[in-house]
């Protein structure tokens, strides 16, 4: 069975911050163009309502688009009396770098005076450090200032204790180990803003540096039709043949992928922060080919599936469409999981 230690992340370079998030916690995005486009909070809320419904999370989106620490500062009381949030995340310091060394003291004091206004509403607070550059897209004096505040925060949140989550780093490796992959690779759309992809990825980070608990969906059987093992999911109407294995799958948490562009799998944890795993154990030597709800998921092995799959993993491989993918899609496009409706499907496990 595949141990969920493995699915954990590297230790960061920065302090590790506890998983920050409780029951019924009421959760603000205040930030800049890039909160305002929104890829980022809304990867963040996939990960979250996904893998830890019950959590019963409540979201809020707080930007003028543009912006500093000193606009939040302005606007925090219009923005979160009446939502009253009990975790803020701050995406402020893109636009704050603008001003370069001679405006890190008025940035450190705005920060402060941030952190200190949202706890005084209540609220736990946590700050994102300004996003990573391409020095070929951004110029090489931005994407250094930007590198400089990035820096500066991490810098006083230690100083502070306050929770600091840098984004920076991991999205400069990207940058770095995407351009090594193609030269021609990219995060950025333009000058500051990432691409789709690279906010997807961005997501992905946060929710790892966050140190979100392992939530994986696991069902283990055996060839001849015997339920093993069973975590976050629900198996029955399981029937063996000597051609393989079908059964149904019920879900109670859904650890798949976002339905879009998707960032470089080498590069960033989408398979590991997403176990949708199946193990089965006993079946005669081969291929076997995987589907769900009638739809190829791919091609694998008996050898493969005693060790334990990722469904994921398998999708990516073949480069299709899960049938889940229209789930993550009417989530995507603004339903919530209990306007979608449960999820059960229909598995056959097939010798090639």
């Amino acid at each position: 069975m595949l141990g969920l230690a493995t699915l954990r992340a590297q230790p960061s370079a920065d302090k590790p911050i506890e998983f920050p998030f409780k029951e019924n916690d009421r959760v603000a995005w205040i930030g800049s163009s890039s909160t305002r486009i929104g890829v980022w909070p809304k990867t963040m809320q996939f990960l979250l309502e996904t893998r830890h419904p019950e959590l019963k999370l409540t979201f809020g989106k707080f930007t003028t688009g543009g912006g500093t620490f000193a606009t939040g500062l302005q606007k925090m009381d219009e923005w979160l009396s009446p939502f009253k949030p009990t975790v803020v995340f701050f995406n402020y310091g893109g636009n704050d770098a603008g001003a370069g060394e001679k405006g890190l003291p008025k940035f450190k004091e705005n920060v402060a005076e941030s952190v200190a206004k949202a706890k005084g509403l209540g609220a736990r607070v946590y700050l994102l450090t300004p996003q990573a550059a391409d020095v070929r897209k951004a110029g090489e004096a931005p994407a250094e200032r930007r590198s400089l505040y990035a820096k500066t925060l991490s810098e006083l949140g230690s100083e502070k204790g306050w929770p600091v989550i840098n984004i920076h780093r991991p999205l400069a490796e990207l940058q770095k180990n995407g351009q090594k992959d193609d030269d021609a690779y990219t995060i950025l759309h333009d000058t500051i803003h990432l691409t789709p992809a690279a906010y997807i990825a961005w997501g992905y980070y946060q929710y790892d540096l966050l140190n979100s608990p392992p939530r994986a969906s696991t069902a283990t059987l055996r060839a001849d039709g015997a339920i093993v093992a069973v975590k976050n999911c629900r198996i029955s109407d399981v029937k063996a043949s000597a051609a393989g294995l079908s059964f149904t799958r019920a879900d109670e948490i859904l650890p798949i992928l976002p339905p879009t562009a998707l960032p470089p799998r080498a590069h960033v944890p989408l398979e590991r922060l997403s176990p949708y795993l199946l193990q089965i154990d006993g079946l005669k030597e081969g291929g076997y080919t995987v589907s769900a709800a009638g739809q190829r998921l791919g091609d694998t092995t008996a050898a493969a599936l005693a060790k334990g799959i990722n469904l994921n993993s398998l999708v990516l491989d073949s480069n299709i469409k899960a049938p889940w993918d229209r789930l993550a899609t009417e989530w995507w496009e603004g339903k919530n999981l209990d306007q979608i409706g449960k999820t059960r499907w229909t598995f056959d496990v097939r010798k090639k």
